[in-house]
């Protein structure tokens, strides 16, 4: 090779070599990454949202900054996260009703579950809880069972609304039970928790989160949890499935980014929500809450979430509920 020619491939090493630190892209994340939360501040998606997104921001060195996209039953986060730019810089915490229940109860769904979401990690499961009022006659499972026996349609309890895991789960429980209880429908659980509390229903199948103020105040009684186990925020109270096999109603949360999100990414992320989930003051916060950590990898938790939808479509259909 002549002079002139090892000096000309010697000038363009140099110059693809500096071309290539030039255009290599940053180490990810290089900047702030928004967790979408499908819900209203103060829930139980939110709550746990934000103490896995203040331990996610320590773990990959940039803040995880979460934004409440609600509406629609959790619809309308979960299609902003499918619809972003798969890099990394998105991600959705969202739960069993965007995830699973909506393809039921949605006739014109803005997004597929199974197609347009890179599963990242299941996180949480949590119980919701069987109560009364802390006057109501029924103190125990049993005589609350017996009583919606002996007096078919007597018993209203109250819902988030038509097709909500609160209206699901009273469906459930009648099939399983041979009751006929009525639902009623309230424009989110608080409101059905509140006349719960004034006496205008006579029962609320209600997120441990939202009730568990008021069963420790002793204003409200818990009969039953709606997990296969009983809670660890409430040892003493049964699951429903100690007295009706196969009962179980529970809401879970888990970790998503768009589909086509690189690989790299979501096991960057895995990697720090696996972290996060290891360590005892995260644990601690969430069974506060009444969470139980229960984490999935990408596979395992997509074929959970497909699982989880053909469930929802069968309650669905117990209850009679018509998609919108």
């Amino acid at each position: 090779m002549g002079l002139l020619t090892m000096r000309v491939a010697a000038c363009l090493a140099a110059l693809f070599g500096a071309s290539t630190l030039v255009f290599a892209q940053p180490a990810y994340p290089s900047r702030p990454i928004a967790l979408i939360v499908p819900f209203a501040a103060g829930g139980n998606n939110d709550v746990s949202g934000r103490i896995l997104a203040q331990k996610l921001g320590e773990l990959l060195g940039q803040s995880v900054v979460v934004e409440n996209r609600t509406g629609a039953g959790g619809a309308i986060g979960a299609a902003a996260v499918a619809s972003a730019r798969p890099d990394g810089y998105t991600l959705g915490f969202l739960s069993s009703g965007p995830l699973a229940a909506n393809v039921s109860l949605t006739r014109s769904l803005a997004y597929d579950p199974r197609k347009d979401f890179a599963p990242i990690a299941r996180v949480t499961t949590s119980p919701s809880v069987l109560v009364v009022a802390a006057s109501a006659p029924q103190r125990t499972l049993e005589q609350f069972i017996a009583e919606a026996r002996a007096r078919p349609g007597a018993i209203n309890y109250g819902t988030a609304g038509t097709g909500s895991s609160s209206h699901l789960a009273g469906a459930l429980f009648d099939s399983l039970a041979g009751t006929r209880m009525v639902p009623v429908p309230y424009r989110g659980g608080l409101l059905a928790i509140n006349d719960l509390l004034a006496g205008q229903v006579q029962a609320v199948f209600a997120p441990i989160l939202e009730v568990m103020p008021q069963v420790q105040a002793g204003t409200l009684r818990a009969l039953a949890v709606t997990t296969v186990g009983r809670s660890a925020l409430l040892p003493e109270v049964p699951a429903i499935a100690e007295r009706l096999a196969g009962y179980e109603i529970l809401t879970w949360n888990g970790v998503v980014a768009p589909a086509g999100t690189p690989p790299e990414i979501v096991e960057r992320v895995l990697g720090a929500v696996k972290t996060a989930l290891a360590d005892p003051q995260v644990v601690a916060k969430l069974r506060e809450l009444g969470l139980e950590v229960a984490l999935a990898p990408p596979a395992e938790f997509g074929n959970y979430i497909d699982r989880q939808i053909r469930v929802f479509a069968d309650l669905t259909q117990i209850a009679g509920v018509e998609p919108n």
